[in-house]
């Protein structure tokens, strides 16, 4: 193995949080682990390419397979898939969802993993065993707070976003969106929030930008959560309010990376809004998508 090759084995950096997920409760501790990642921006490494516009829209089109779900009046699956922030993030959709009975809200997050942690776990394989014994009918996927470290694959090494760690991440990505859109499924990328380090921070945004940047590609909606983890100066901010206009509660946890449930719950409230306001089709648009892939699969 080159020297090089071995430097880049040790720039990583594996964040874990033991969320307690009883409803309401407020995350009381974290740890972090691993060894310190140098900071892709202190390091000179490439940038992500910037992302097109974001998009804005509050609804999204229904696919088949939710359609069908609103046709039939069975509960709309929503699968949560993640690192710990994914966990995080099941948290916060179950809490904005759980009084809504047209929902119900699955974890399928698991701490400590990412895309350039396929030696450890291979998220296309993992995904691919969780929904075969659990369809959904929604994703919503977010990982990366592991993932700002080096890729070693077949005998080399990429720096934390290199063009092999670009093309590495892009392709995994890509399949696993591949393997849920052919499942049927909606699917949704939620980006990280700001960081209390600056040094990691930095290496997030850029990630942000990334994968914001990979889901235009792939039309998949891409839902921002660093607009809703800074104060009024744009800065982090370990208390947020609850809800627009309320009191400010403690909405991250004192490792400066994860968030409190509280503050999960206020970060998942565009997406919640968003997922809500796309189910409630006019039956005539349900049955015209239904009738639409009828067509499709009787074309091909």
């Amino acid at each position: 193995m080159r020297p090089l090759d071995r430097l880049i084995l040790i720039f990583d950096r594996t964040f874990v949080l033991f969320i307690g997920l009883a409803v309401g409760a407020v995350i009381a501790s974290s740890f972090v682990g691993g060894a310190a990642t140098m900071s892709q921006a202190r390091a000179g490494l490439p940038l992500a390419p910037a992302p097109a516009p974001l998009d804005r829209r509050t609804s999204d089109p229904v696919t088949p397979r939710l359609a069908a779900a609103v046709a039939q009046h069975r509960p709309i699956e929503i699968g949560v898939f993640g690192d710990s922030f994914g966990d995080g993030i099941w948290a916060g959709l179950y809490n904005r969802l759980r009084r809504d009975g047209r929902f119900e809200v699955l974890q399928f997050s698991q701490r400590a993993t990412g895309f350039t942690r396929y030696r450890s776990l291979n998220l296309l394989d993992d995904t691919k065993a969780k929904i075969d014994r659990q369809p959904v009918d929604i994703a919503v996927i977010s990982f990366g707070a592991n993932d700002t470290q080096g890729i070693f694959d077949q005998g080399h090494g990429n720096p934390y976003m290199s063009d092999g760690w670009q093309r590495i991440v892009t392709e995994r990505v890509s399949a696993v969106v591949r393997l849920l859109r052919d499942r049927g499924a909606m699917v949704y990328w939620v980006g990280l929030p700001k960081m209390r380090d600056p040094h990691f921070d930095a290496d997030v945004q850029a990630m942000n930008r990334f994968y914001a940047a990979r889901m235009a590609a792939l039309d998949v909606p891409y839902v921002e959560t660093l607009p809703v983890s800074v104060g009024a100066d744009g800065n982090y901010a370990p208390y947020l309010p609850a809800e627009p206009g309320r009191e400010r509660r403690l909405a991250r946890t004192n490792d400066g990376i994860h968030m409190t449930i509280p503050g999960y719950v206020y970060a998942m409230r565009g997406l919640s809004e968003r997922i809500t306001n796309s189910v409630p089709r006019p039956q005539a648009e349900a049955h015209a998508a239904m009738a639409g892939a009828s067509r499709a699969r009787s074309r091909g």
